[in-house]
């Protein structure tokens, strides 16, 4: 029985990620509980080191579009953020909120 549900839910995780469909949609699809989705990809990932379930790193691109110059009253109204002392982020006046939300989950550590 045991071997038969983990086998289930890997098959179905693997349906859900190779969808490209959010986990929320293909769990609603399927009539699935969200959390009960989200516990068996915790699961399985734990148990499958060679075959992970979710992806431990996210790629991220970053160019050098050089120093955008900017005025001191704008630096004073701007934000700083440093990570780890090497990395500082400027966020200048009048930035998009959700914009910078999404930067910052993509360079937040899994």
């Amino acid at each position: 029985m045991k071997n038969t549900t983990e086998a289930k839910w890997r098959r179905l995780i693997q349906e859900q990620e190779q969808s490209g469909r959010t986990v929320r949609a293909f769990a609603a699809d399927r009539g699935l509980s969200l959390s009960t989705v989200y516990w068996w990809r915790s699961k399985l990932s734990r148990r499958s080191p060679t075959a992970p379930v979710v992806p431990a790193m996210v790629e991220v691109a970053v160019r050098d579009i050089g120093r955008p110059s900017i005025s001191a009253k704008d630096r004073l109204a701007a934000f700083e953020l440093q990570f780890r002392g090497d990395m500082t982020l400027r966020i200048p006046p009048g930035f998009d909120s959700n914009e910078l939300r999404r930067l910052l989950e993509t360079l937040q550590p899994c």
